[in-house]
């Protein structure tokens, strides 16, 4: 048990992130957001039986703006020995550079208004697929391009379509396949699987008749990989869920599961993969109760692994082995593989300090459920508090704190979290809400948000809490709860319903009407399903905005804003406060120089952890 809670310090340290899983021969390479470097976001190495290590020159930093969002800044080519190609997040520009060494090629020239992402390279040649979005006139431009990585030139392979995601191609380099679709669908509504013969010769590639596999509104496909003889893998909604699926020229499309789990995650960041298929194994990230675990699939069955991990991001072949990203039970993130001369058998390291943490000081979560007052069920995680020395008065069940994911298409993930740990170590529960429209549960419980968005996110928090608190695990008298993005929209509107005592919002959506108006093109149409389509549901947008129920509220509240948001620009803050004001409501307001949508310096971090604690401290835990 806790001897004394997890400063901020020590979490904030612990909130390493990490994406782009990659394999070059033997070894594993990924992009590593450490606090400590202020945001900079470097490229680690882990050859087995050694320790992972930063390779990239300490000038560059690695991130992509493609759907603001970003993902898939990062592959790893064969070029008489491992080259690294990224994108250089100040800038855009595509860029070369070989494991620890210090000079930087640039490929092809940065501009404020165009980005690159998800690159993919072409096994066997010096070409590179990647996604390309132009911003520089009023209808944003997305492609698919072609990136020589010898002589610095650039091809547009496929155009047409407002979005595209995962361009892959086949070993054989004969099948190009990728996914697209419009607006105003996300793509978790509609997006589209299609394929195209493809030529390679030393002059770049040609695309032949573009040919529609699966997927369409309301039936999505997504997350292709490359099987056994030329098949595609892929994630399809069957019966309301995200099934894996198979599909070969000659036979067309085969489930492959019939999981009561759900495949498939929103498509927010770019350049993760779900599936990998070799040797005539597959293996997939199956969701289920707030789990991700990676499973390997045979017959119809998904069967689970001896991988560890409760909330697997992201897996990739490598060599004649398997790797993924998830959580320890002590760690944000780590990067795990299976050894190839013992199946059954896994290494893992973690990623970020040690900071001696022992698996008995962590509160685990617990899925609970409760019934909506819809007549629905609701799902989410608790966590308990391990340490209740700093509750204060001694009390049967412990205050509560209410985290709300963002989104709101999103999932609150069992796994270890920094923040959650600070607060069960000082005595509160945590109680993380998968809401109506969560994903994980099928397609059903995500659409029960369509419309309704600012309405049933709430009421589940609320009548969750309840549940909770009618079998003694929390005191519902003592709530608070808190979001970050579309979460802090919830979480605001939470303090509407008398239920909680205040609220935390991290870069919260304030205003929707001005959110439709300013937000990138990726999101741009996100709330015509969620709301409704503007101009004729402005007054909806006005009701259900929190800047505009501010004299509803109750209880104080903390505003954390980065000033460089581009997705929910420091303005939306600026106005929650002005309307709180207004109506002789507590509110405090920080703001962050140099923060976008997502704190990531450590001094960030700590600052705005230490003001979390110390508000509930003294909102729940005193008189």
């Amino acid at each position: 048990m806790w001897t004394s809670p997890l400063s901020p310090s020590e979490a904030a340290t612990l909130k390493v992130s990490a994406s782009a899983l990659r394999a070059h021969g033997n070894d594993l390479y990924w992009i590593e957001g450490r606090p400590e470097l202020k945001g900079a976001r470097v490229v680690v190495r882990w050859v087995l039986g050694h320790d992972p290590e930063i390779v990239s020159p300490p000038s560059l930093s690695l991130s992509s703006r493609v759907h603001e969002y970003g993902g898939g800044a990062l592959c790893i080519l064969e070029h008489d020995g491992p080259l690294i190609m990224g994108v250089r997040a100040d800038d855009q520009a595509v860029v070369l550079c070989r494991p620890h060494h210090d000079s930087v090629e640039v490929l092809i020239e940065g501009h404020d208004e165009v980005a690159y992402g998800d690159l993919r390279p072409i096994e066997g040649t010096q070409f590179v697929l990647a996604l390309r979005e132009d911003r520089r006139s009023h209808r944003v431009q997305r492609s698919v391009v072609c990136i020589d990585s010898q002589r610095g030139e650039m091809t547009s392979v496929i155009e047409g379509r407002d979005f595209f995601a995962h361009p892959l191609v086949n070993s054989a380099g004969s099948v190009l396949a990728w996914t697209a679709w419009d607006h105003p669908s996300m793509p978790w509504d509609a997006s589209e699987l299609w394929c195209a013969p493809l030529e390679l010769s030393s002059e770049g590639v040609v695309v032949g008749p573009h040919r529609h596999i699966a997927g369409e509104r309301g039936r999505p496909a997504s997350s292709p990989t490359f099987g056994d003889n030329d098949s595609i893998l892929f994630v399809y909604e069957e019966k309301g869920a995200g099934q894996v699926a198979q599909w070969k020229s000659e036979s067309g499309i085969e489930f492959l599961t019939s999981s009561e789990g759900e495949f498939g995650s929103p498509l927010w960041e770019l350049g993760e993969t779900e599936i990998v298929g070799s040797r005539g194994q597959i293996y997939a990230i199956e969701h289920r109760g707030g789990d991700a675990r990676l499973v390997e699939i045979s017959g119809d069955r998904a069967e689970a692994t001896s991988c560890p991990g409760t909330a697997v991001a992201s897996t990739v072949n490598v060599g004649s082995s398997v790797a993924w990203m998830s959580p320890t039970p002590t760690t944000l993130m780590s990067v795990g593989r299976f050894l190839p001369e013992a199946p059954l058998s896994h290494v893992i390291v973690a990623l970020g300090p040690d900071i001696g943490l022992e698996e008995d000081e962590i509160s685990l979560p617990r899925e609970v459920s409760g019934m909506s007052r819809h007549a629905d069920e609701i799902f989410g995680l608790l966590y308990e508090p391990n340490n209740k020395a700093f509750i204060g008065p001694v009390a049967d069940a412990p205050p509560v704190i209410v985290f709300c994911h963002g989104g709101p298409t999103g999932q609150a993930r069992a796994g270890f979290d920094p923040l959650v740990q600070s607060f069960t170590s000082r005595g509160f529960a945590v109680l993380a809400v998968n809401y109506s429209g969560s994903t994980g549960y099928g397609s059903s419980y995500r659409n029960r948000l369509n419309g309704a968005w600012g309405i049933r996110d709430v009421e589940d928090c609320v009548d969750l809490v309840k549940a909770v608190g009618e079998v003694g695990l929390v005191d519902p008298k003592r709530a608070g709860i808190r979001g970050s993005s579309a979460g802090g929209l919830t979480a605001l509107l939470g303090l509407t319903t008398g239920a909680f005592m205040c609220g935390v919002s991290w870069y919260g959506v304030a205003d929707l009407l001005t959110l439709a108006e300013c937000t990138h093109d990726f999101e741009s149409r996100y709330l015509d399903t969620l709301l409704g389509p503007l101009p004729e549901s402005e007054s909806l947008y006005r009701q259900r905005s929190p800047v505009t129920r501010a004299s509803e509220m109750r209880g104080a509240v903390l505003i954390l804003q980065g000033l460089d948001d581009p997705v929910v620009p420091p303005e939306q803050a600026y106005a929650m406060v002005e309307a709180l004001q207004a109506n002789d409501q507590e509110v405090e307001l920080i703001t962050f120089e140099g923060e976008s949508h997502g704190f990531r310096r450590l001094e960030t971090l700590v600052q705005a952890l230490e003001a979390e604690i110390s508000f509930f401290q003294r909102r729940l835990c005193q008189g």
